[in-house]
């Protein structure tokens, strides 16, 4: 059954995440391809295939270093799921790399509990941020995140929020001394003219619908089930947990405002929906109703290229 065999993070098992990554990636790759196929088509579709098994690589990093799920793929898997659900999510390159990017600094957030190296640690995730912002503006939010993390990790101090916006200034001011030598300063002021798009009206394709209903469904229910229980428990899964719903309030925010509604932009919620669902099931003691979750995920993966 698919939720014991991903119960542990075995090599085999995460070999079998790749390849079903690459499944997802290819059939879709090949929906989308042009009429008229080339060698550097096939080139791109691998380079940018690499950066998705970097994303799961670190993501299971920052999991297994934080503490953030049990010694299980469910994270990795839903990710994964996801990912083939939302396929148009695994095309937009611009949203591919900020979120590559932000990744990143996510792992810097979550590590601040630790209290070693505060100011390094703020320093990084607010110069990720930076980057993430040059490709994707709308990233800049998730500053906040950054910000909020500071207060539940109990780090108040004036310092601790001056340092990240210096990191997060950095990368920005570099991108104008490079768009101001070349003559190109619309570029960079483009990344502050924030387009808001409020279009939800591709939302109504079903290829769409069904799977963001059944996400949305599935992420409330594991909020409302689960975090009683973290309140329970360490204080420091509670402080995750708390960052962890942010986290997802930033991105929910984030994808309303993107000003391209495609599916694409369902990219930002992956990471914190996927880890909460995960605890979720890793908190139930029952292997069919596990089982019956996953293997949702797993058709409506499959579903939404035969609509």
């Amino acid at each position: 059954m698919i939720a014991n065999f991903f119960s542990k993070s075995k090599p085999v098992n995460i070999f079998n995440l790749v390849i079903l990554l690459f499944l997802y990636y290819a059939v879709a790759s090949i929906m989308k391809a042009p009429e008229q196929l080339s060698i550097l088509y096939f080139i791109q579709r691998l380079v940018f295939f690499s950066c998705f098994i970097i994303m799961l690589i670190v993501i299971n990093f920052i999991l297994k270093k934080n503490n953030l799920t049990l010694d299980n793929l469910y994270g990795l898997l839903l990710i994964v799921l996801l990912l083939g659900a939302f396929s148009e999510t695994m095309f937009t390159n611009k949203i591919i790399f900020s979120n590559l990017i932000l990744i990143l600094s996510y792992r810097k957030v979550y590590s601040i509990k630790s209290g070693i190296n505060i100011g390094a640690k703020l320093f990084d995730a607010g110069f990720w941020i930076g980057i993430a912002t040059i490709i994707y503006p709308h990233s800049i939010l998730f500053i906040f995140l950054l910000f909020i993390a500071i207060t539940i990790y109990q780090k108040v101090y004036f310092k601790n929020f001056i340092i990240p916006l210096i990191g997060l200034i950095t990368p920005l001011f570099l991108y104008f001394t490079y768009a101001f030598y070349f003559d190109k300063e619309a570029a960079f002021y483009d990344l502050f003219n924030l387009n808001i798009g409020l279009d939800f009206t591709s939302y109504n394709q079903l290829k769409l619908l069904m799977p963001i209903t059944f996400l949305i469904t599935i992420t409330l229910w594991s909020l409302v089930v689960v975090s009683p229980k973290i309140v329970l428990v360490s204080n420091n899964l509670r402080m995750s947990w708390n960052i962890l719903i942010n986290q997802l309030l930033v991105a929910i925010l984030v994808v309303f405002i993107a000003p391209l509604k495609n599916g694409s932009e369902l990219f930002f919620l992956l990471f914190p929906s996927a880890i909460i669902i995960a605890n979720f099931l890793q908190k139930s003691q029952s292997s069919n109703f596990k089982n019956l979750i996953l293997y949702l995920f797993f058709a409506i993966s499959i579903s939404v290229y035969f609509l």
